[in-house]
């Protein structure tokens, strides 16, 4: 594997973790705010624990890949407390546009990532893979819950997605949408 590759598998991990770490920080304050929408807080309870589970290992495959932490984990963890913050404040609605917007980016990034990795580091494809069926089902839940054809949930799983989006390429340093280019190339 040439060390290109290499820092593309660092980043991808450094990435994953950080925005683990950023929906972790979604969650939390979304469920501070739950007393607006009790009705969510055992899903929200649920999908926090998953995210934790989630950062926790992609934590663990860092050291032997010589990946480390992202240096924008601030930035994940402000963006990710300001977005939950404000969602929540929309209520229950806010809350599952959120879910959905974030799920359904990272979901695109997720295949993307799985389909670069599946020959060239199996094991962090199948663990991408595995949090993948978990995050799916936040966005199965989230997309059943809400009408994504209402103007106001467009706009905001717009604003979400969009700051999903450079979160990942700052991240990534470029390296989410060079790999995208490269998949398109590639089919």
């Amino acid at each position: 594997m040439s060390s290109h590759q290499e820092q593309i598998i660092r980043r991808i991990l450094r990435v994953n973790h950080a925005g683990e770490h950023g929906a972790i920080a979604i969650y939390e304050r979304q469920i501070r705010m739950s007393l607006r929408y009790p009705d969510l807080l055992p899903w929200l309870q649920e999908t926090l624990g998953h995210e934790q589970k989630h950062r926790d290992r992609f934590r663990a495959l860092m050291p032997s890949r010589f990946a480390k932490p992202c240096r924008a984990m601030a930035i994940w963890n402000t963006g990710g407390a300001f977005l939950g913050l404000m969602t929540a404040a929309f209520g229950r609605f806010g809350v599952i546009v959120c879910t959905a917007a974030v799920e359904r980016t990272v979901h695109r990034h997720l295949v993307e990532q799985i389909t670069y990795l599946s020959d060239r580091d199996p094991e962090l494809a199948q663990t991408i893979n595995d949090i993948q069926c978990e995050e799916d089902a936040h966005l199965a839940f989230a997309e059943a819950h809400h009408d994504p054809r209402l103007l106001s949930a467009r706009l905001l799983s717009a604003f979400v997605a969009a700051a999903t989006e450079v979160l990942i390429w700052i991240s990534t340093r470029g390296d989410s949408a060079k790999l995208r280019d490269q998949l398109r190339a590639a089919s």
